[in-house]
C-alpha cells in the first residue's frame, strides 16, 4: 500500500500559489451556490428554503459537516430521521443505506448522485452500490424522501441521496485539512481554486485531493486489514453574462483488506476485533472515474435551461473467501456453508478449525474457495431540464420538466479458485481461468421525463409531479469464458412506469405549517432477475407539520406509511446469498411499513449579548414494519404472516449539541439505535438473529489559533461502546472501536 498524501499536498499548494498572488477569507466559498448548474435538476435545499418545499427534506450544509469532520457516510446521516443503516465495515466504504424500511442492501433502493449525475455503478442493470462518493471532500448532503423523491428516479419508493462537491469559490481560495489518529488513520483533504474576469467572461478552476489511509482496527496475525483510498478532482469553469460552462473530472482509487468473513458468537465475547486466518486474502480493489459537462443558461424571466452530459467508468475485483467445501471433513450438510459453521462452531469443528486456520493445522486442498468477483461498469447519459415562474391572477405557477436518456452496463468476468490453509497461510491448490465462475453481461437503456408544478396561492402549496420511466434491459450468460460463442442463455425485459406525486403545504400561521403527500414508489427487478419476477411497487403517504418560531425554534414532525403491493428483496453477497443466484430478486409480497419522524433546533444562547452560540438538535425515528403474507424462498427464508423486516430498528434517536465562541468550539454527537432482527420474524427476537441495540458518542472540539489556523480534536465512539453492526454475511462483525484524531486546519 503508498500514501500519498505529502506529494498531493505540496501539489495543490503550489498550484495555488501560482494561480494567486494573494489569499482572502471566503467564507461563502464552500456552499453550493444557488447560481450552481445543477440546482435546476436536482436541488431543493439550495435553491428553495426547505421550509418551502410539500415533503421530507433534510439538508446538511458546509457548517455542519465541518464541525465532526466526518468521512463515513453512515455518520453524516445520523443527523436525518427515517434513515436505516447495516453498518459493514467500519468506515463507511461501502454504505448499506436504507430509508423508512426500504431495505439497506448495498443502498440499491436509494437513488445517489453526485452533483446531480447518477452514482451507483450501474443504475438500472446494477444498482447495489460498490462505489460510494467519498464523503470526506463533500461540501453539502441532502437527503428527499416522500412525494419530492419521483423528481430523480429511477427508485421512487425509498428516497434520493444528493451529496455536492466542493465547487469552484467565487475568489481565490486554498484549504488543506489533516488529522491522524490512535488507530493508525491518516486524513487529508486539500483544495486551491479560483474565479477572474478574463475580457467579457469569468474564469474558475479548482483541484482537489483527498487522501485516506487506515492501518485496520482487526487483529490478523497473518494479513492486513485497513484501507488506502486516493480521491481526485479537477474542475474548470467559463461563466458569462447569461449562461456557463462547468467541465469536472474525478478519479479515485482504493485498495482496502476487507471481509464478509465475521466471528462466531463465543469469539465476538472474547476478542470482537479479531479476525479468522481463512480471511488473510481478501481484498478489494477499485477505481472509479467520473467526466461531466455542465451546461446552464439563464432565458430571462426567471426561466433556465440545464443540461448535464456525464459518463462515469467502475472497475472492482473483490477476491475473498465466498465459499466452503466440507466434502473432505464432516460432510455434513448442515456444515457447508461458512454462516453454518459459525453459527454452529461446535457441531461444525471440523470445519469451523479450518477457519480458525490454527499453526502447525493443515486442511483438505480446496476446502477453501476465493472468487475474484472482477467486474467492469459504466454508466453514462444526457440529461436536461427547464424551469421557471409563471403567475397568473394572483397565482404563482413553479415549473420543471426534464428528459434524461441514460445506458449503463456491467460486465462479469469471475473467477473461483481453490485454497487449503497451512500451518496458518493460504495455499493455492486449484488455479480457475478468469471467466470460469461467472461470466455475464448486463446493460440498460432508459428514457426518463419529469414535469412538475409548484402552485402557490396565498397560504397554500400545492405540487404536482408526474415521472415517466421507459426502461430496456438485457443480460448475456456464458457457461464458459469464450464470448465469440452465442450465450447460454438471455434475459431481456422492457418496462414503462408512470409514476405520479401530489403534496401540499398549508401555512396556518407564519409559524406553524400542515403538509402531506402521496405518490407511486418504484423499484425494477435486477436485470439478473427471472422473468418471472414483479417490479417492486407501492404507495407511499406521509403527513404532518413544521413550526418555526421567532426565537429560531425549529420542529418538524412528519408520520409516513409505505403501502408495498411488492416488496423486493436481492441476493447479493453482502446479504449472504448462500442458497440463491447472486442478482436474482424475490418477492416477498404485501409489506407495510409505517412510522414518524421527528427533527427540532435551536440555539440556546443570544449571541449578541453572550459572544456565544449553543446550538442543540435532535432527530428521531420509530418504525414499525409487517409483512402480510406468508412464504417461503432461498432468499427470505421461511416468512409468517405478521414477521418484522429485518435490520429495521424501531426506535433511533441522535442529538448533537455545542458550544461556539469567537476562536473555539466543542460538539458532541450521541446516537442511540435500538434492537432490531436479522431475519424477518416477529416476537422476542432469538440471541442467534438479534443485532444491537447500541449507544455511540463522537466529540469534537477546535481552537482557531488565528484567521486560518485551526487546531482540531475530535473522537469517535468516546465511550469505546462495543457492539454487534451486522451478522450477514457470515457471523458477526463490530462496529468501530473509539479513535482519537488531531489535526489542524489551513485556510487561505
Amino acid at each position: 500500500m503508498t500514501f500519498k498524501t505529502s506529494a498531493s499536498l505540496l501539489a495543490l499548494t503550489t498550484a495555488c500559489l501560482i494561480a494567486t498572488p494573494s489569499f482572502a477569507q471566503d467564507s461563502d466559498a464552500t456552499a453550493p451556490r444557488a447560481l450552481n448548474a445543477i440546482d435546476t435538476i436536482t436541488v431543493i435545499g439550495t435553491v428553495n428554503s426547505v421550509d418551502d418545499v410539500t415533503g421530507s427534506i433534510t439538508f446538511i450544509g458546509p457548517e455542519e459537516l465541518a464541525l465532526q469532520s466526518y468521512s463515513d457516510i453512515n455518520r453524516v446521516l445520523r443527523a436525518a430521521p427515517g434513515v436505516n443503516i447495516q453498518e459493514e465495515d467500519g468506515y463507511g466504504l461501502r454504505p448499506n443505506i436504507g430509508i423508512r424500511g426500504s431495505g439497506a442492501d448495498r443502498s440499491s433502493k436509494v437513488v445517489i448522485m453526485e452533483d446531480g449525475v447518477l452514482m451507483a455503478p450501474a443504475p438500472y442493470s446494477a444498482p447495489a452500490a460498490y462505489y460510494f462518493p467519498v464523503t470526506g471532500r463533500m461540501s453539502a448532503v441532502e437527503l428527499t424522501k416522500g412525494p419530492a423523491t419521483i423528481k430523480y428516479g429511477p427508485n421512487t419508493t425509498a428516497g434520493a441521496l444528493q451529496l455536492f462537491s466542493t465547487p469552484i469559490p467565487t475568489e481565490a481560495k486554498a484549504h488543506a485539512d489533516i488529522m491522524v489518529s490512535d488507530l493508525g488513520r491518516v486524513k487529508a483533504h486539500a483544495y486551491a481554486g479560483n474565479r477572474f474576469e478574463a475580457g467579457d467572461v469569468d474564469l474558475g478552476f479548482l483541484i482537489e485531493t483527498y487522501q485516506d489511509h487506515a492501518d485496520g482496527f482487526k487483529d490478523l496475525d497473518t494479513g492486513d486489514t485497513g484501507f488506502d483510498v486516493e480521491d481526485y478532482v479537477l474542475k474548470g469553469g467559463i461563466y458569462g453574462a447569461n449562461q456557463s460552462l462547468e467541465l469536472k473530472f474525478q478519479y479515485k482509487d482504493e485498495v482496502s483488506d476487507e471481509t464478509y468473513l465475521g466471528l462466531t458468537q463465543a469469539d465476538f465475547d472474547t476478542n470482537p476485533y479479531q479476525r479468522y486466518n481463512a480471511s488473510q486474502l481478501d481484498q478489494m480493489t477499485n477505481d472509479h472515474k467520473t467526466y461531466q459537462l455542465t451546461h446552464n443558461i439563464d432565458l430571462g424571466d426567471s426561466w433556465n435551461l440545464t443540461t448535464i452530459a456525464y459518463r462515469a467508468e467502475f472497475a472492482r475485483n473483490w477476491f475473498k473467501l465466498d465459499r466452503f467445501d466440507n466434502s473432505q471433513l464432516s460432510g455434513s450438510g448442515d456444515c457447508n456453508a461458512l454462516d453454518e459453521i459459525l453459527r454452529a462452531p461446535v457441531l461444525c469443528s471440523a470445519e469451523f478449525e479450518v477457519l480458525q486456520g490454527a499453526a502447525g493445522y493443515v486442511s483438505p486442498d480446496d476446502v477453501l474457495q476465493l472468487r475474484a468477483n472482477n467486474r467492469t461498469y459504466y454508466a453514462q447519459g444526457i440529461q436536461s431540464a427547464v424551469a421557471g415562474e409563471i403567475d397568473a391572477g394572483g397565482i404563482t405557477h413553479n415549473l420543471t420538466a426534464s428528459i434524461r436518456y441514460h445506458e449503463d452496463e456491467v460486465d462479469r468476468f469471475q473467477e473461483q479458485d481453490g485454497y487449503r490453509i497451512d500451518n496458518s497461510r493460504l495455499v493455492l491448490t486449484t488455479d480457475n481461468a478468469p471467466g470460469t465462475q461467472a461470466n455475464r453481461l448486463s446493460d440498460a437503456k432508459a428514457l426518463s421525463a419529469y414535469v412538475e408544478d409548484r402552485i402557490v396561492i396565498n397560504d397554500m402549496t400545492v405540487t404536482a409531479g408526474l415521472r415517466v420511466e421507459d426502461v430496456s434491459t438485457s443480460q448475456r450468460r456464458w457457461n464458459t469464458p469464450d464470448r465469440a460463442l452465442a450465450p447460454d442463455s438471455a434475459r431481456d425485459n422492457d418496462y414503462t412506469k408512470w409514476l405520479p406525486a401530489l403534496s401540499a403545504k398549508y401555512d396556518i400561521t407564519d409559524q406553524v405549517s400542515i403538509l402531506g403527500g402521496v405518490h407511486k414508489g418504484f423499484s425494477a427487478a435486477p436485470v439478473s432477475s427471472r422473468q418471472s419476477t414483479d417490479s417492486e411497487s407501492s404507495t407511499v403517504f406521509e403527513g404532518g407539520m413544521r413550526y418555526r418560531g421567532d426565537s429560531g425554534f425549529k420542529l418538524d414532525a412528519i408520520g409516513f406509511f409505505n403501502d408495498y403491493s411488492n416488496l423486493l428483496g436481492e441476493c447479493t453477497n453482502s446479504s449472504g446469498g448462500n442458497e440463491c443466484d447472486i442478482g436474482d430478486a424475490f418477492n416477498a409480497g404485501e409489506v407495510d411499513v409505517y412510522g414518524l419522524e421527528l427533527t427540532a433546533s435551536h440555539d440556546l444562547a443570544d449571541s449578541v449579548e453572550t459572544g456565544l452560540s449553543i446550538p442543540v438538535s435532535l432527530a428521531y425515528s420509530f418504525t414499525e414494519s409487517e409483512i402480510k403474507t406468508s412464504f417461503s424462498d432461498s432468499f427470505w427464508g421461511d416468512v409468517v404472516a405478521g414477521d418484522a423486516l429485518p435490520y429495521v430498528p424501531r426506535h433511533q434517536l441522535t442529538v448533537s449539541a455545542g458550544v461556539h465562541g469567537d476562536r473555539f468550539g466543542i460538539d458532541a454527537v450521541v446516537n442511540t439505535v435500538s434492537t432490531a432482527r436479522n431475519v424477518a420474524g416477529q416476537g422476542d427476537i432469538p440471541a442467534s438473529e438479534k443485532v444491537g441495540p447500541r449507544t455511540v458518542v463522537d466529540a469534537a472540539a477546535y481552537y482557531d489559533l488565528k484567521d486560518g489556523v485551526r487546531l482540531k480534536l475530535k473522537v469517535e465512539n468516546l465511550l469505546d461502546d462495543t457492539y454487534v453492526a451486522a451478522r450477514r454475511p457470515y457471523g458477526l462483525r463490530p462496529g468501530k472501536p473509539r479513535e482519537v484524531f488531531a489535526g489542524l486546519a489551513l485556510d487561505f
